[in-house]
């Protein structure tokens, strides 16, 4: 019965949806068992399929019960003869799948089932039937009680009720399947298969090749992108020419710094590219020599540099261009190099101002020390000469040489301000001066140090004009000038010429001095018959350490000066010069009213003490007893100490007796300021008043006036300079 429940089972799985299951047989007793075994197998899984066994006697009763069968049914035909007489009638008529039990299976109309096959199974006794003849024994031949089945499906079968391939179980035979083309033509597909493998291969490899080389091409494209691109970039000029002199390439720098035309054949030899460096240059044979020996070397390295007309400077670099060693053209690359050039000729004439003004500062230094101690002298000078001039009678033949000394002290006072001003520790005092007297001790100085062949010119206005400056400042300014127009002509003849007018801005004027503005000015020339300035040099001469002197005869800082003094008066220089006909300077300085006079105060209307003590605090023994004297005179009593921790000492014994202090502000031990602080400490409102040398500076001021400082008195001091700051420290009196 296995083959009836195997055959069953093949329909379960290819027909999933099976409800209906049909055998045709003869109704016997071992067809009903048959169909109860099948029952039986499957209640458990499939309890809802029908299992019949119809009662089929003739073919119109197998017609009825075939054609009423619904799509979810099957039909199994075992043993019915009237099944197998009417099958290929059944095959037309019968809605769904016939299964049977043997085979052949190309009995029409079955679609398959597990099957037993005649054909074998009569081969397997004829086996056994060689196996007697041959005389073995039966008992000893084994009984084959279960007979072999296969699982057989008729293709045609399948396609006419559309059962899937996918649904037949595994090791199932699928029998009529009409043969493909691979069986059929086997041999040709396989030989036509191997030529397109082999040639998709082929596409495959030829189609990778094409792309690696359009890749290759890409990024051979790109690098060369890259390299114009870097080529272009680069800030030098390069040229690569071959052995013979032809053009192989050049960048964009290069046509740029040669000012060659960008639509220049790039083909071209270097020779037409000469036409157009040539005229740039300064020195252009030397340039062509150097070119020419090279390409007669072409193993040789060269570097130089090349100077053009227009004050460019281009560093020239060539060196062969080897490919694998060997020597296949030359590449030349320029860069320029003017900023660096002139950047270092900068930084060296920044060093040399730098030199200069360490030099000038060192000067200044020396000169502020000189007049500092010059100062301490003139006080003594001029305090013993004024005392001595008081003590006589104004008949007295000695009191008009005292004056006279008086007069040189005072001279000798303004040149120490000057020394100051030179060193830059004197601040300007500007006031309303006349230019003339300034101008007259000026010439007399040029005539007692001018040498013999100079000639001096003079041509003073008889008006008195005033202009706004300061005294020392302006006798430096036409000094200088003077000293320059003197060298000008020295080693022969000349004239030195000096003037001073008074010019007015008429419309005239304004439009041959656009320069001046409308008013009065003040015009100071000096000229002389030198050797002239040239155009170049004109355009330069006020430019700070610029000479054409040569070194160690000046420093550059003549004119300079000259210019920084007018412009700080508000004034203008101009200058006149043709070469060989000498130069002439004017200074116009803006006129101002005249002054007021004021009577100069006598020394009976000085202010006086009334025996007030004074401390007084020097270490120059000469201007201490100077002050002592002045005060004297003065009406007060005078302590002297010659250092500050006698002065300290001095006045913690007699805090109160003192009415003021006068003390010298740059001491050994001690400053004045530093006097003062501690004098504050014992007498904090004791009237001090501030004696010096030096020209006090900006915070000296700002420390004098915090710790109470009644007055400043730069030295050399007179008589009135004291009395007037005493009486400021005592009483409030300002005195005019």
């Amino acid at each position: 019965m296995n083959d009836t429940i195997g055959s069953f089972q093949l329909a379960r799985e290819l027909q999933p949806n099976l409800r209906r299951f049909v055998m045709l047989d003869d109704v016997t007793a071992a067809s009903r068992a048959q169909l109860q075994a099948i029952r039986e197998s499957c209640a458990a899984d499939a309890p809802d399929i029908s299992f019949e066994l119809p009662k089929t006697d003739n073919g119109q009763q197998l017609f009825a019960a075939i054609e009423a069968l619904p799509p979810d049914s099957a039909v199994l035909t075992t043993r019915s003869r009237l099944a197998r007489y009417f099958m290929a009638v059944l095959r037309e008529h019968c809605p769904v799948p016939f299964y049977g039990l043997r085979a052949p299976l190309h009995l029409p109309g079955i679609l398959g089932g597990l099957m037993l096959d005649g054909t074998e199974h009569g081969a397997a006794a004829a086996r056994l039937a060689q196996r007697l003849y041959r005389g073995e024994r039966a008992e000893t031949i084994p009984t084959i009680t279960e007979p072999r089945h296969r699982r057989m499906v008729n293709y045609g079968q399948m396609v006419r009720f559309g059962l899937p391939l996918s649904a037949l179980p595994a090791w199932t035979e699928l029998l009529g399947r009409p043969p493909g083309i691979f069986q059929t033509h086997g041999r040709a597909l396989l030989v036509g298969g191997s030529l397109v493998l082999v040639l998709l291969a082929a596409i495959a490899f030829l189609t990778w090749m094409l792309r690696q080389k359009r890749a290759s091409e890409k990024a051979l494209s790109r690098s060369l992108s890259m390299l114009n691109a870097t080529f272009d970039s680069i800030s030098d000029g390069v040229l690569v020419v071959d052995l013979h002199g032809s053009i192989i390439s050049f960048n964009e720098h290069f046509l740029e710094m040669w000012g060659i035309p960008r639509d220049v054949d790039p083909n071209v030899r270097d020779e037409v590219l000469l036409r157009y460096v040539r005229r740039h240059l300064k020195d252009p044979d030397t340039f062509l020599a150097k070119v020419k020996s090279l390409y007669a070397h072409p193993e040789e390295y060269s570097s130089d540099i090349v100077e053009f007309k227009d004050g460019r400077v281009f560093d020239r670099d060539s060196r062969p261009q080897r490919d694998g060693g060997k020597i296949v053209g030359r590449v030349w690359s320029f860069r320029n190099i003017t900023a660096r050039i002139t950047a270092e000729e900068e930084k060296h004439h920044l060093l040399e101002q730098l030199a200069q003004s360490q030099k000038m500062e060192a000067v200044g230094t020396l000169a502020g020390g000189i007049a500092h101690d010059f100062n301490n002298i003139l006080t003594g000078v001029i305090g013993y000469a004024e005392l001595a001039r008081a003590r006589l009678p104004a008949s007295h033949p000695s009191s008009e040489d005292l004056a006279c000394v008086l007069t040189a002290g005072k001279r000798a006072r303004d040149l120490v301000r000057r020394i100051l001003t030179f060193s830059r520790k004197h601040k300007p005092e500007k006031s309303a001066v006349s230019l003339k007297p300034i101008i007259g001790e000026i010439l007399h100085l040029l005539r007692a140090t001018t040498p013999a062949s100079i000639e001096i010119h003079s041509e003073l206005q008889k008006d008195d004009d005033y202009v706004l400056a300061d005294t020392a400042q302006i006798h430096q300014a036409i000094l200088n000038l003077a000293t320059n127009a003197a060298h000008a002509m020295s080693g022969g003849p000349g004239t030195l010429n000096v003037g001073l007018e008074t010019i007015s801005g008429s419309p005239q004027f304004a439009r041959e001095n656009p320069r001046l503005l409308t008013g009065k000015w003040a015009r100071v020339s000096v000229g002389d018959t030198g050797h002239g300035i040239a155009p170049a040099t004109l355009r330069r001469i006020f430019e700070p350490f610029y000479t054409t002197k040569q070194p160690g005869e000046g420093t550059g800082l003549g004119l300079a000066v000259v210019h920084g003094i007018v412009t700080a008066h508000g004034g203008i220089v101009t200058v006149e010069s043709e070469p060989g006909k000498g130069a002439a300077f004017h200074l116009h300085f803006p006129v101002v009213e005249k002054p007021c006079h004021t009577p100069v105060q006598s020394t009976a209307d000085l202010p006086r003490g009334h025996g007030e003590r004074v401390l007084i605090v020097e270490d120059e023994t000469a201007v201490a007893e100077v002050a002592r004297n002045y005060l004297t005179g003065l009406g007060y009593r005078p302590s002297v100490c010659h250092s500050p921790g006698q002065a300290l000492a001095e006045l913690g014994a007699h805090t109160h007796e003192f009415a003021a202090v006068l003390t010298d502000l740059s001491m050994p031990q001690m400053t004045g300021l530093d006097l003062i602080r501690r004098i504050r400490a014992q007498a904090p409102g004791l009237p001090c008043v501030l004696c010096t040398g030096f020209v006090v500076s900006a915070s000296t001021e700002m420390e004098a006036s915090h710790l109470g400082v009644v007055d400043v008195v730069t030295k050399p001091y007179s008589r009135g300079d004291l009395a007037n700051a005493l009486a400021r420290a005592l009483h409030g009196v300002r005195v005019v």
